[in-house]
């Protein structure tokens, strides 16, 4: 108890599993709290004493599955194993905490999720937060790499990459600028790792990486003036060392340099608005672009094609030769069918090549990886005869693996356990010294059968049997009956109520034999082990290589796939102005079983006459839904696929900006209105001319005549070239809207088309050109399932109101309309706001009257 209470002194956060011959135990608040989570016996030791202590226990063969749980439960787990043989030990068997369980630096399959990575990131950032680096490793697979941000935007840009890379642990210095303090606590789902400052110091991290990548410099990799990002890495290396102090890292071979201008800019608001990787709607997972385009079939390809989703290419000639890979595979079905075939004997060779690394891989990941190496010869005779440039390219830099696959098919038996513990792992004939030892345990139980059957027939007891168990090794077992016959020679081991055991010297010649060969044996088998596992770990760049090559492969067929099956088109991706889509679709919701089928329609969008477009209509008639089937297509085209269109021109978009959707930010004391113009904010301010905005009902969370004022004001900034000049939908209630086309270049009304008969409204889900005048929102609410009775007032109140509103006229004539005395009669404030021309008002003048409108109902002089 004494060394428990030294060695958890250093892991005070973590859970200790302390191990005890078959057992990881756990003492005190750790017992109470593992037993609660676990759903496991609490118990104690020292139970006759006034103060027993706490105790549990998980057997240490299953504790994988325990320490799941922990972990999914917020929890780390410190691994404090025996480090030296109990047999061997002279007193206290020596323990050490060998791994720090953290959920960014999991290696094991049990407790990674097969087609998500698995990132551990870092930050780092000078006092006055106008900088940030970010360093994020997949421990995983090896994938390391930094970036760097800059500027005012620089804390926004972090909270962007980070909602992309979606992090399980992130580390940042204990003082550290407020701004991209907040930006990190704004990630959901990460454990936030404060660290001490200094493990960020600059040339501790330089020191740390040089050695970790045995390089006299960083310029080599690109790192060369990033020094927040060498701090972050570093920061990163030094927090894998504590966690894993007994593993090789080896396979953290170097850095790569990520830069903003690569990628298409995605936010967190547009990556959850648009559904790329995860549904609005909780436990709907298949109602996501990755559902629709993943027909991978490796958990690699399914990571990397999710990483193409959102990190699409701004560069033409990477986006081209996607696109040229996807249309030969495509159009090439037996070799598609046979990729795809092949890839299926493919296990995660990334993950199996870093514990191979790590020493951590059993005698089944060996074998897994030799099944996987098997087929690239195949893969490679299948890719061949391809022409497009990013597969000739994959071709000339094959690695069929031979030698790993060799070395694996003549030393790992095809049925070798789980455990290198259990033996029974190397194939005959490897090691002469295995096969004798080998020998000896098979001939040492025939010598042990024939032994006890000279024994019987010496004795004349043929109940007698030669046993062995764990305590006491081989014995003769003889019943009291027969104890008579007993010969002198036979030395008693042990009574029973039953029998009497014994002990002769043949019989312990032999078991000194037998069982010092067994245990020699696999002793043996596992240092043998161990040094194919070394062997292996030398080619482990070789085998990351051709495992980024499969994932790679198998994305670019699983967009084929999808292709053939949903009717996709091959888009044309310039460095132009033009957004022009011919019967688009929404990928995702094409797929849904809709009464009428999907409608698909037209799209114009470029820098010149059509950089806004006002899209007005009834609820429900699918405005949202034809906004965000053209950022998808945006986006499916400059990530390299095929899109759902029969044609479409895509000039390369920047970054794409949503603002859809209402939503209160409680957590943060935000209203809906607050969070919708904080939204706002970031697109004005952080948009350009090449990006693509997609607004959805801008100042519905306010009344109606702020709302108007801040939807009109917006919609005129966006559209002036001199503040942003973007390309941008913007879907609206406020029909006022469509004066803009009369007003401002650039500017088009569309709406959706409706059938009315009969009271019934039909929404054909066709835009066409022109603006609406209607809502249909009492058509909505009948749908929905409003009582009749309420049907009908709302329509009664609809009638008056616009009464009201046409009377308005008559009444300055001095005509006195009679209105229902139970409908809501008019405010005295609506004519005098009704005469306010409020569009040739500037947004300041507009507010300045509101404000003068307000004063004057708080002074009651308007009643």
């Amino acid at each position: 108890m004494r060394q428990y209470r030294e060695i958890k002194r250093a892991y005070q956060d973590a859970i200790l599993f302390f191990r005890v011959g078959d057992f990881y135990e756990m003492f005190y608040e750790d017992a109470e709290d593992a037993s609660r989570l676990l759903s496991i016996a609490l118990t104690s030791r020292d139970k006759s004493s006034a103060a027993p202590v706490p105790l549990c226990g998980v057997p240490y063969h299953a504790a994988t599955g325990y320490i799941a749980k922990l972990l999914k439960a917020g929890r780390t787990v410190a691994l404090c194993d025996q480090v030296e043989d109990p047999k061997l030990a002279k007193g206290l068997v020596r323990r050490e905490v060998v791994r720090l369980y953290t959920p960014g630096t999991l290696t094991d399959a049990e407790l990674l999720r097969p087609t998500e990575s698995n990132f551990l990131a870092a930050v780092a950032a000078p006092r006055d937060g106008r900088a940030a680096g970010l360093a994020a490793l997949d421990l995983s697979t090896g994938e390391f790499w930094v970036m760097e941000f800059a500027g005012n935007g620089a804390a926004q840009d972090l909270q962007d990459e980070l909602a992309r890379l979606e992090p399980k642990e992130l580390l940042s210095p204990s003082a550290i600028a407020e701004p991209i303090r907040a930006a990190c606590a704004k990630l959901a789902g990460t454990r936030q790792c404060i660290q001490d400052p200094s493990a960020f110091d600059l040339r501790n991290a330089e020191r740390t990486l040089q050695e970790q990548f045995r390089v006299a410099s960083l310029d080599g990799f690109g790192c060369k003036g990033l020094a927040l990002g060498v701090q972050a890495a570093g920061a990163l290396v030094r927090y894998l060392r504590e966690t894993r102090p007994t593993a090789s890292l080896t396979h953290l071979r170097g850095l790569r340099v990520r830069r903003a201008g690569e990628e298409m800019h995605l936010d967190g608001a547009t990556i959850r608005n648009l559904e790329l990787v995860r549904s609005l709607v909780e436990g709907r997972q298949d109602a996501t672009l990755l559902a629709v385009l993943d027909r991978t079939v490796t958990a690699m390809g399914s990571r990397l094609l999710r990483e193409w989703i959102v990190r699409p290419l701004l560069r033409i000639d990477p986006i081209r030769a996607r696109l040229d890979a996807v249309g030969e595979l495509l159009a090439t079905l037996e070799t598609r069918v046979a990729i795809r075939s092949a890839l299926r004997s493919v296990q995660d060779i990334l993950r199996l090549g870093s514990r191979v690394s790590l020493g951590a891989a059993s005698p089944r990941d060996l074998l897994a990886l030799k099944q996987s190496v098997a087929v690239l010869p195949e893969l490679r005779a299948r890719t061949a005869s391809c022409r497009a440039s990013l597969l000739r390219q994959m071709v000339a830099q094959w690695d069929n693996l031979a030698d790993v696959h060799e070395l694996i098919e003549k030393t790992i038996l095809a049925d070798a356990p789980v455990s290198i513990r259990d033996g029974g792992i190397i194939r005959e004939g490897y090691d002469a010294t295995l096969d004798e030892l080998r020998t000896i345990g098979r001939d040492g139980k025939h010598w042990i059968a024939q032994l006890e059957a000279r024994e019987r027939e010496r004795t004349g007891i043929d109940s007698l049997k030669i046993r062995f168990n764990q305590v006491f090794g081989y014995y003769i077992e003889i019943t009291k009956a027969n104890l008579a016959r007993v010969p002198a020679d036979y030395g008693r081991k042990q009574t029973l109520a039953n029998a009497e055991r014994f002990i002769t010297p043949e019989l312990k010649e032999l078991e000194d034999k037998v069982t010092g060969a067994d245990l020699k044996q696999k002793a043996l088998e596992q240092d043998l082990f161990e040094r194919i596992r070394v062997q292996l770990a030398r080619e482990t760049p070789r085998i990351q290589t051709m495992g980024a090559a499969l994932a790679t492969l198998d994305a670019l067929v699983s967009l084929a796939e999808t292709a053939a099956h949903n009717g996709y088109a091959r888009p044309e991706v310039d460095e132009g102005g033009e957004i022009r889509i011919s019967d688009g679709r929404h990928s995702v919701v094409e797929r849904l079983d809709l009464p009428q089928g999907f409608v698909p329609n037209d799209t114009l969008l470029d820098l010149e006459a059509n950089r806004l477009l006002i899209l007005t209509g009834p609820n429900m008639a699918g405005k949202s839904t034809y906004l965000r089937q053209v950022a998808l297509i945006v986006l499916m085209a400059q990530m390299g696929g095929f899109v759902p269109a029969r044609a479409a021109r895509i000039g390369i978009v920047d970054r794409i900006f949503t603002r859809v959707g209402a939503s209160d930010n409680l957590a943060a004391g935000q209203s809906t209105f607050m969070v919708e113009m904080t939204e706002t904010a970031q697109i004005l301010n952080s948009a350009t001319a090449r990006s693509l905005i997609l607004l959805d009902e801008i100042g519905r969370g306010t009344s109606t005549y702020d709302g108007l004022s801040i939807a009109w004001a917006v919609a005129e900034y966006i559209q002036d070239r001199g503040h942003v000049g973007a390309r941008t939908m913007f879907a609206t209630h406020y029909h006022e809207m469509t004066e803009l086309a009369n007003r401002h270049d650039g500017v088009k009304n569309y709406t959706v088309a409706v059938k009315e008969r009969d009271e019934e409204v039909l929404f054909l889900r066709k835009i066409v050109e022109g603006g609406a005048d209607r809502s249909y929102g009492i058509h909505v609410a009948r749908l929905a399932g409003l009582p009749p009775a309420v049907i009908n007032r709302a329509k009664e109140v609809l009638a008056q109101l616009e009464q009201a509103e046409t009377d308005a006229p008559q009444a300055s004539a001095g005509v006195t309309p009679c209105p229902d005395p139970s409908l809501p009669a008019p405010h005295p404030l609506i004519e005098e706001v009704r005469q306010i021309d409020l569009f040739s008002m500037t947004p300041l003048e507009a507010m300045n009257r509101l404000a003068e409108l307000q004063r004057r109902l708080e002074e009651k002089d308007i009643k």
